[in-house]
């Protein structure tokens, strides 16, 4: 009998141990929560850690890149007064930085490591750096809007772009049509721009040819991404300074106009002449469903001229205004008179490009298509100065030459050769089916420009 109780006080004791243990498991996901609270709360507490969380949230809305309050004088910059107002009402989407308001003025603020050859710097973000930016696109399922520039078709055409945004389906946005003149033919620019791609066998999902600054082709442009996006994500996507800021403005107002309301009106991505203006990724609510609309970093291409010159000669030059075409006089000494050739001459674009005709048959032009700041002079080639020792630097170099025979007793454009970051090209033209022969030219540039020779693309 004693040892039945015995065995019974040993049971009761044992259930009773089972049921604190018990009792003191339920309970300890509570008391990790509490710790966790009391952890946040020390942390909220430490001025350090709440400077480092807001820093990392705060971005500035013109070019996405994070807020600063200690370099004036390097992108993200926000002083600190409106820093702490900001940071008081949890507006940390609401700063934009001292750079952004000076560019949104008109001003050229450099932040790219070698815009205009600038050398490494603390605050300059490189090129590298903003194209890393984009590697995440490959492994999401999104749209990618990809801008190219009209005026710079082939020097703003981003090369193996597959690599970034992998089998994602792509909408191609031809922009600046404005700037080609009235005169264009929309349909055979776009057959042309089709052709263009399937040269570089880029499948795409659509093409839109728009103005942003103009409106024009902005509503089939939102159709088509709004039709092609199918509730995912869109990433606007663009060699530097093509206008992909521009056209997700534009692209916005086209959205509102159409009832959209959840597309922003305000705090929009700065746009600029500047190359590099958008320095990080900037997300935008702009569809009433699931998506997001996303900004990205330009990617710089060191062949191109705006990104060869400095802050100083790009606001001198102020490139990306309407295109206007020269023809040169061709030389009035040529003999017999009325076949004048551009043979043994050579024609200067500005200071950045020089063609030297080394054979030429009689009624071949030179036209010039750029921006009216660009002037064009002609010389003998006997004439034009050698390098002087030191300005080796400044020289021009050979960046490409033309060498072929035109069709016989045909008239009109032949090839046009387009100055990679201009915003414009160099057509050249029989003016009738008269004086066959060869046509023969070497085109110089200053250090690391490229020249395409491409067909002739469909304008007045």
């Amino acid at each position: 009998m004693l040892a039945r109780t015995s065995t019974r006080a040993s049971t009761a004791r044992a259930r009773a141990r089972s049921s604190r243990s018990s009792n003191a498991g339920a309970r300890a996901p509570g008391e990790r929560a509490a710790r966790r609270h009391r952890a946040r709360t020390r942390a909220s507490n430490d001025p350090a850690a709440t400077t480092a969380t807001a820093r990392e949230r705060a971005r500035c809305y013109g070019c996405g890149v994070g807020v600063q309050t200690r370099s004036n004088d390097v992108a993200g910059y926000v002083d600190v007064a409106t820093y702490e107002r900001k940071a008081t009402h949890g507006q940390w989407d609401m700063m934009l930085c001292a750079r952004c308001a000076k560019l949104s003025n008109g001003a050229y603020v450099n932040a790219v490591e070698g815009q205009g050859g600038v050398k490494a710097s603390p605050g300059l973000i490189t090129p590298k750096e903003l194209r890393d930016q984009l590697k995440p696109i490959r492994e999401k399922k999104a749209l990618v809007v990809k801008v190219v520039d009209a005026t710079d078709f082939h020097g703003s055409f981003l090369k193996k772009v597959r690599d970034v945004v992998g089998g994602n389906p792509i909408v191609l946005v031809v922009t600046k049509i404005d700037l080609l003149g009235n005169a264009v033919d929309h349909d055979a620019l776009e057959r042309w721009v089709a052709k263009e791609a399937e040269t570089r066998r880029l499948t795409l999902a659509g093409i839109a040819l728009v103005s942003s600054r103009r409106g024009s082709g902005m509503r089939e442009a939102v159709l088509q991404m709004m039709r092609e996006r199918n509730g995912r994500d869109v990433y606007v996507i663009g060699a530097a300074n093509v206008g992909k800021s521009s056209f997700i403005r534009a692209a916005m107002e086209e959205l509102r106009s159409a009832g959209n309301y959840f597309a922003p009106t305000k705090r929009l991505p700065v746009a600029s002449a500047m190359p590099g203006t958008t320095l990080g990724v900037i997300p935008l609510k702009a569809f009433e469903g699931k998506g997001v609309l996303f900004d990205t970093p330009g990617v710089f291409l060191h062949h191109r001229l705006n990104s060869l010159l400095s802050a100083e000669d790009l606001s001198e030059m102020k490139l990306g205004s309407s295109l206007k075409k020269f023809v040169p006089p061709t030389p009035e000494c040529a003999e017999p008179p009325g076949f004048a050739s551009f043979k043994g001459y050579s024609l200067y674009w500005g200071s950045f490009v020089r063609v030297d005709v080394l054979e030429c048959p009689p009624n071949v032009t030179f036209g010039f298509f750029g921006p009216k700041s660009t002037r064009v002079s002609l010389m003998k080639t006997a004439d034009v100065p050698e390098t002087i020792s030191g300005q080796e630097e400044a020289a021009l170099r050979l960046v490409q030459e033309i060498d072929f025979l035109p069709p016989m007793h045909v008239d009109g454009p032949l090839v046009d050769l387009s100055v990679s970051g201009l915003g414009g090209w160099i057509r050249v033209e029989k003016t009738s089916g008269r004086g066959d022969g060869p046509i023969r030219a070497h085109i110089y540039g200053i250090r690391g420009l490229e020249v395409f020779a491409r067909d002739v693309m469909p304008t007045a």
